[in-house]
């Protein structure tokens, strides 16, 4: 299987968000090669915008938003207009460049035709944590250089600048990796069809609190320490503190909203598939698989539904192949009710029909198409039993035995019958003309129920109109053209079938006492 298609998956659950919760990240159906640009050009692209934005918030933050003290002194002017617009743009292509190097190496063997190696697998896994302290030391870094370089003009500056970008750094760190986070899902998806990592049992509580923290929580405390400042500083004015916690608090908003719509859709995300997948396995869509790209205990949310899935098909299947074997009559009754051995009398009717020169059939034709010949004549058979409500309970060689009336109730259970063996010896004689039968129809009361033991059993009836049907259908090889019936069977019909049915012969059935008034199809 070439590696980025999922197995086994069915119809994919459409949530609005595509295989891996946005359409920004393709479809499970792209080819390695064309996922693995994708992953690297998002990755490179969001990263990268993050970081100007990042700085760009940072740098107003020191020249405008928190005026006191002030870095806009003349004795500042190159620092302000030189080194630090070169040290950014130096630490940005630096930064990008490691970035861009680190991300493709890591992410080269996607779009092979080999899955990744279990070092491979922890590499990608652990790309976006990677990143992360790759930011934040970059950050880190760039704190102290400002807070010398400032600090050598005036050491108040040191709190002001060093604190700000260490706090943009720390925000535009936790976006950086969320962002990873969300643009590694394709390829996350296929590591984790051969790797299953320890999942990282981090609490939603606790990863919002984070991202709080770090969105809201640190522009807040900037605020705090604006007012901290202004304490301190006799130069403070009422309007450049407003300005300072103003410039903070918008910050804040920003910031806030960008990481918590960033958590929000790593929470989201897997909970919305599996969401739009549940709706579909209970429309009977068991074929639908979620692609699982969270290597976290959201990723194991995925995985259980797959499994659950999985369940549910094998379920499925069992199910179809016991309505197979013993009608899907029958299986719903036994599904819906614990089946006891026993039984109770109803009264139904009863088609037997069995081929006529089967034996010499077996001899003159080759095994493979005598099968293929009573395949074609149960097919017929089971056909029109099945479209009349009745129940095909036996398979008996060359014979077939259906019963109307049990285990589903009908109206006219007699009829119902003796219209079907109408039909099928019409069907027969048409589609199957290599083989005559002869088709007995009765009507009586039997015992419908489980026979057996407790650990194998079947579904079955067992009485006189049973036998009289078996015998009929013997009788009934004179002149296999037709159905033929037994009085009882016609009576209980209603009037329109019975017209259908003419006056045959009166005689006493081998193995029977008492005489049988028989009766014929209508040609």
């Amino acid at each position: 299987m070439p590696l980025g298609h999922h197995a086994p998956g069915g119809a994919e659950p459409d949530d609005g968000g595509g295989d891996y919760g946005s359409p920004l990240l393709g479809n499970r159906d792209e080819d390695g090669v064309s996922r693995r640009n994708r992953t690297i050009v998002l990755m490179i692209a969001s990263m990268s915008i993050a970081t100007v934005l990042g700085a760009g918030y940072g740098a107003m933050l020191i020249m405008v938003g928190i005026p006191e003290p002030s870095v806009r002194e003349p004795g500042l002017h190159e620092i302000n207009a030189l080194w630090m617009p070169l040290y950014v743009a130096v630490g940005f292509a630096f930064g990008h460049a490691v970035e861009t190097w680190t991300v493709f190496r890591t992410l080269r063997w996607v779009g092979g035709t080999e899955p990744p190696t279990e070092e491979e697998a922890r590499a990608t896994l652990a790309l976006p944590s990677g990143m992360y302290r790759f930011h934040l030391v970059n950050w880190v870094v760039a704190a102290v250089v400002f807070g010398v370089v400032y600090g050598n003009y005036d050491v108040a500056l040191v709190p002001k600048v060093s604190l700000v970008v260490l706090g943009a750094g720390l925000v535009t760190s936790g976006i950086t990796m969320l962002l990873a986070e969300f643009c590694l899902r394709p390829v996350t998806a296929i590591v984790l069809q051969t790797y299953r990592p320890t999942p990282r049992h981090q609490s939603l509580q606790g990863r919002s609190l984070g991202l709080w923290m770090l969105g809201s929580g640190l522009p807040m405390l900037g605020v705090v320490l604006v007012g901290v400042f202004a304490l301190f500083e006799p130069a403070a004015t009422t309007g450049g503190v407003a300005i300072g916690a103003a410039a903070l608090a918008g910050g804040g908003i920003v910031s806030g909203s960008v990481l918590n719509l960033l958590g929000v859709s790593r929470v989201s995300g897997p909970v919305r598939s599996v969401t739009a997948a549940m709706r579909r396995v209970s429309e009977g869509r068991y074929d639908t698989e979620v692609v699982v790209y969270d290597g976290t205990t959201l990723g194991d949310l995925q995985s259980g539904f797959n499994q659950m899935a999985a369940g549910l098909r094998e379920r499925e299947r069992v199910r179809d192949l016991y309505a197979r074997q013993v009608g899907e009559q029958v299986a719903r009754a036994t599904i819906e009710s614990e089946p006891e051995l026993g039984g109770v009398e109803q009264r139904v009717a009863v088609i037997f029909i069995d081929l006529v020169g089967s034996t010499a059939l077996a001899a003159e034709r080759p095994a493979t198409e005598v099968v293929q010949i009573l395949n074609r004549f149960c097919g017929v058979v089971v056909a029109e039993v099945n479209s009349r409500g009745g129940l095909v309970n036996k398979f008996e060689g060359d014979a077939v035995l259906a019963i109307f009336g049990t285990p589903t109730q009908l109206t006219d259970p007699a009829g119902a019958a003796l219209a079907a063996a109408r039909a099928m010896m019409q069907r027969l004689a048409r589609e199957v003309p290599e083989v005559r039968a002869g088709c007995g129809v009765t009507y009586g009361t039997v015992v419908a129920g489980y026979v057996g033991a407790a650990d194998r059993f079947e579904y079955t009836v067992i009485g006189d109109p049973v036998n009289e049907a078996s015998r009929l259908s013997t009788q009934a090889k004179a002149d296999p053209t037709v159905p033929w019936a037994s009085a009882p069977a016609i009576f209980a019909a209603v009037p329109a079938e019975r017209r259908n049915w003419r006056v045959g012969p009166t005689e006493v059935l081998r193995g029977r006492n008492e005489p049988t008034r028989m009766y014929l199809a209508v040609r």
